[in-house]
């Protein structure tokens, strides 16, 4: 893998999606064949579903306008981790939703991570991923409680990041929480000034003692985890600047469009691909823009790496805006969260004729067919791509 940094004259041009590197010489076929023994049943489903996005066999919506006598036809998304159109078609919807269902309350956005020294172990367990989250709910809560002097709860969307924008593995939080918490009796509780300082070491006490409490019970492991205590005299990572109040609804969209769920590269940072390697680039924390080019088959596996398990859910709700408890706070909360699918989007938002512009008539409704039966390797003329990419990965 190549990096460098990009003048101010570079242009991108991007020509290329994930979907067309994947299927470009059968390069996902290629690579499932020689790491069959690898790859976790969730990469190959996700990576399928992805490539059979918008394709007509997995469904679509017919509409009609009788003025113009024009009818189109709108293919279902695949809602695929890895795909970017539905990535951002989600986030656009739920964004809407969550900008209604938060707390009239002021809000902070924070970011919290670990040190670098826990990725590996993350990544080889990666049950630790929900446990990064719940500790975050507890180091906010217990710090609030503290220096509010009684039992707070506060409300927290706390959505994981597993990747860094150069798509190595760095799972962090960004978080969304209530400036304040919720006492027993229901009131809540402002704290404008949240300690940043008592947040990294609470942050760090939670994530070590929970981490130890579900790594195996070996000396190893558990030296491994006390050390953290004393190398990081100062807590971990916890950024919580000034300029991260949300005062306004309004200003909620501006975040969950750039943290919340989206796959770990967007098409339009795809800057180069020529059958053998991709080019893209991405923005530190700075605003400079760096380029990173790697191997077809590196960049696939850079970006499975980051596909979840089955089920894992990457953003949660936490404390108040939990389940259990959001009802009882119905007088600071307007509606609930709801999250839509990405097949229910044509019919709630309608669809527009190209002619006439105005809105058409729902037709019907084409369930998808049923899946091939066909494996990749199966055929003679398969093995052509397999074969001719032995050295390539």
């Amino acid at each position: 893998m190549q990096k460098g940094m990009v003048s101010q004259c570079f242009k991108f041009n991007p020509q290329f999606t994930v979907k067309d590197i994947f299927l470009d010489n059968h390069n996902w076929d290629v690579y499932r064949h020689k790491h069959k023994d690898e790859l976790r049943q969730v990469e190959i489903e996700e990576v399928e579903k992805m490539l059979l996005c918008k394709d007509g066999s997995r469904g679509f919506f017919v509409y009609y306008c009788p003025c113009c006598d024009e009818s189109r036809i709108v293919y279902f998304g695949c809602n695929s981790r890895l795909c970017s159109c539905c990535g951002k078609n989600y986030t656009d919807k739920w964004s809407k939703s969550l900008k209604k269902a938060l707390f009239d309350v002021t809000h902070r956005h924070l970011v919290m991570s670990v040190p670098d020294s826990l990725w590996p172990v993350i990544r080889s367990h990666r049950e630790l991923l929900k446990v990064l989250m719940d500790a975050a709910i507890a180091a906010i809560n217990d710090t609030l409680s503290y220096f509010l002097r009684r039992d707070v709860r506060a409300g927290v969307v706390a959505v994981l990041h597993p990747f860094s924008r150069d798509l190595s593995f760095k799972p962090h939080l960004h978080v969304l929480v209530t400036e304040g918490g919720f006492d027993k009796k229901g009131r809540f509780v402002p704290k404008k000034f949240i300690p940043a300082k008592a947040m990294r070491k609470t942050w760090q006490y939670q994530v070590l003692t929970r981490f130890k409490q579900v790594l195996p019970k070996t000396k190893s492991y558990s030296v491994f985890i006390d050390c953290f205590f004393k190398r990081y005299p100062e807590g971990f990572y916890v950024r919580l600047p000034k300029e991260s109040r949300i005062t306004s609804k309004r200003m909620i969209g501006k975040y969950v469009a750039r943290y919340v769920r989206h796959p770990a590269i967007a098409n339009t940072r795809i800057c180069g691909y020529d059958g053998s390697s991709v080019t893209f680039w991405y923005k530190d924390n700075d605003g400079v823009k760096h380029v990173v080019t790697m191997g077809v088959f590196q960049f696939i596996e850079a970006l499975i790496q980051h596909i979840p398990d089955r089920q894992f859910k990457m953003i949660r709700y936490y404390g108040a805006y939990a389940r259990k408890w959001k009802s009882k706070f119905r007088f600071y909360l307007q509606e609930s969260i709801t999250q839509s699918k990405l097949s229910d989007f044509p019919k709630k938002s309608g669809v527009r004729c190209p002619i006439c512009y105005n809105f058409m008539e729902f037709v019907m409704y084409w369930k998808k067919g049923p899946p091939l039966k066909s494996v990749f390797g199966s055929k003679i003329h398969d093995w052509n791509y397999i074969s001719s990419s032995v050295d390539a990965i």
